[in-house]
């Protein structure tokens, strides 16, 4: 049996098979636990588990724990999926192309069972020109903004989505997005007449008119999703077993070649590379030999960036200037002057004040801790700096 001080078993080795639950004590059980909920993997750990006939060798609370993510988990997507049933049929009648995203994908096509991709919102992607219709028919059904807006017209800038919640459930959001990964201010931003051809119908009874991206669409999505729009910091396992299983899924139907050439066409190649390289180590994805020779040889403009989302940086100030630093001039200023006064909606938003009088106050505080980690900042760069020396 796993002695306590040992070091904890990775969550991805018990989904992939590779690690005996029987040998866990009960401190090493909760370590596990805690690192299957933190990344999105606690009701597939229960299902493998289950699969495998050995959920019942394990502590109780650990099982019971296991057991209600999975509940949870199933009765949350089942409601998203009720609300994906009504937008799909609304949109359909209105004329709006629709193409549903991510975790309500997934959960529809490469899981065997809707309880075992997490989603806290439903992702649907919409034609441009069609966007604000979009958003009028979720707001007459009771959709509203999920947050202010930081400044005037930030979010049509920088946003690639408009993100929605419906009044009465805080936790569900509708993101309808008309890009994918970045808006055009951003440098890693690339045209959508490629992602549209690559669409094909869901064939799914409940959601009339509802469509897929191709297999090979999805997995590039995916990847430059993961690796450049949230950053390797960032990205829960989750979102790497997602490529395991359209690989795993999808398997005749993805075209290598065509993969590695938009990839290198979008200058996404370093973080398909890299999204890949992860998927393999944590879950043993099958990948065909030359690809993996193509693979090594992907390099773009965006490698560094990739690289640099890798680890997380140490202060609030250096992951706001990383995303400066991936924006256009004009985006980049926007966004700075929006960070240092955000609009008074956005502050009785972020800070959860009911009335304008204690504004003020609270201006002078969030600048105080910018100016608290910007010193932190300055620290942290210096000590790099002596280490490099």
């Amino acid at each position: 049996m796993t002695h306590p001080s040992d070091p904890p078993i990775p969550v991805q080795q018990f989904i992939t098979g590779n690690a005996n639950s029987a040998e866990l004590s009960s401190t090493a059980w909760a370590g596990l636990l805690a690192q299957a909920q933190s990344q999105g993997l606690a009701p597939l750990l229960y299902w493998k588990l289950s699969q495998a006939g050995t959920i019942s060798s394990i502590p109780d609370f650990a099982r019971a724990a296991l057991r209600e993510a999975y509940a949870a988990t199933w009765s949350t997507n089942q409601k998203i999926l009720q609300e994906l049933e009504v937008l799909a049929r609304l949109f359909d009648e209105a004329g709006i192309p629709v193409v549903v995203l991510k975790g309500a994908c997934f959960a529809l096509t490469i899981y065997p069972d809707i309880g075992l991709r997490p989603m806290g919102d439903l992702d649907i992607l919409v034609p441009r020109a069609k966007l604000d219709q979009a958003v009028q028919i979720a707001r007459a059904l009771g959709y509203v903004d999920a947050a202010p807006d930081a400044a005037s017209g930030l979010n049509d800038l920088i946003g690639h989505h408009a993100c929605l919640r419906k009044l009465g459930s805080p936790a569900h959001l509708l993101e309808i997005h008309d890009s994918l990964v970045a808006e055009k201010s951003f440098t890693f931003a690339v045209p959508m007449d490629w992602f549209w051809q690559q669409t094909r119908p869901l064939e799914h009874a409940k959601y009339p008119g509802l469509r897929i991206l191709s297999p090979t669409a999805q997995l590039l999505f995916a990847a430059a999703h993961a690796m450049l729009q949230h950053g390797g910091q960032n990205a829960p396992l989750r979102w790497f077993y997602d490529i395991d299983q359209l690989i795993r899924f999808y398997g005749q139907e993805l075209d290598w070649q065509a993969l590695i050439a938009q990839a290198r066409l979008f200058e996404w190649g370093s973080a398909l590379s890299a999204a890949l390289a992860r998927a393999v180590t944590c879950f043993d994805t099958p990948l065909p030999d030359p690809l993996r020779a193509s693979l090594s040889e992907l390099s773009d403009r965006h490698t560094g960036l990739v690289e640099n989302k890798q680890a997380r940086p140490e202060t609030h100030t250096l992951i706001e200037l990383q995303k400066l630093n991936t924006l256009t001039g004009y985006a980049r200023l926007r966004l700075f002057m929006a960070l240092l006064a955000p609009s008074p909606a956005y502050m009785r938003w972020r800070y959860k004040l009911k009335t304008n009088w204690t504004l003020p106050a609270w201006y002078l505080i969030r600048w105080t801790g910018i100016l608290k980690d910007a010193l932190l900042t300055l620290v942290a760069i210096l000590k790099k700096r002596a280490r490099d020396s």
